[in-house]
């Protein structure tokens, strides 16, 4: 069974947390960039991404370092809110860079992005430029303020959401849909009875919904798996 491992990246003020978890054949394989909820990385998600290191050098990355970091109960809610009074996005941004690029060189050069509600708009932006060959979300949020900066992107998407997220309502899903109408590789599923927050080990924990996520990231690695940048 691979293990998981923690690691800093490197930035220009510190270093960014991370959990990795490596196959034996890392340098044939892809790579996955988590970047979670606000509520970071709770061991639910680090063992997710760790059930996918038979296919991908799969990397958890804590975007809340500066603001105390690690994980957050699901049900503090306020407290996982509070980290973002003082939140600097442009240094997530470059969080968010230098990790997809420390992935990038410890796989095939092929890292694929999954967003998971905070982390949604990240690694959208991130495939627009060019950070991850293609993105994935579940139960994403604030995606329609990001769409006028999607212009271009091309990479595959694979964007799930909850039918009862009152967060990302039918009317922000369908927006989304409707932007990238004329991508050729975006499919979004919409989960019945799912709510926000479907794929943590939490109060909204939806089984099914969440397997379906695991399975749509497994599938973007697997494309990649014979790839090299």
């Amino acid at each position: 069974m691979t293990e998981t491992r923690t690691d800093a990246v490197a930035v220009e003020d510190g270093a960014v947390p991370i959990w990795v978890a490596e196959p034996a054949d890392a340098a044939n394989l892809p790579a996955l960039v988590v970047v979670p909820s606000i509520f970071g990385p709770n061991p639910d998600l680090v063992e997710q991404a760790r059930s996918l290191a038979d296919i991908a050098t799969t990397v958890v990355m804590d975007p809340f370092w500066r603001q105390g970091g690690g994980a957050v109960p699901y049900g503090e809610h306020d407290a996982a809110i509070g980290r973002l009074a003082d939140f600097d996005r442009s240094r997530c941004r470059n969080d968010v860079a230098a990790v997809a690029q420390w992935a990038a060189a410890r796989s095939n050069g092929r890292v694929v992005g999954l967003g998971i509600c905070f982390g949604g708009p990240w690694v959208l932006t991130g495939a627009a430029h060019g950070l991850f060959a293609a993105a994935a979300t579940w139960h994403g949020s604030r995606m329609e303020g990001i769409l006028d900066r999607l212009d271009g992107l091309d990479a595959p998407l694979r964007l799930h959401f909850g039918e009862l997220d009152t967060i990302t309502p039918p009317d922000v899903i369908a927006a989304i849909d409707q932007h990238f109408r004329g991508h050729e590789d975006c499919r979004i599923v919409v989960h019945p009875g799912a709510a926000h927050g479907f794929s943590h080990e939490g109060p909204a924990w939806d089984p099914a919904a969440a397997a379906a996520g695991m399975a749509d990231v497994r599938s973007l690695l697997e494309q990649f798996a014979t790839s090299t940048a």
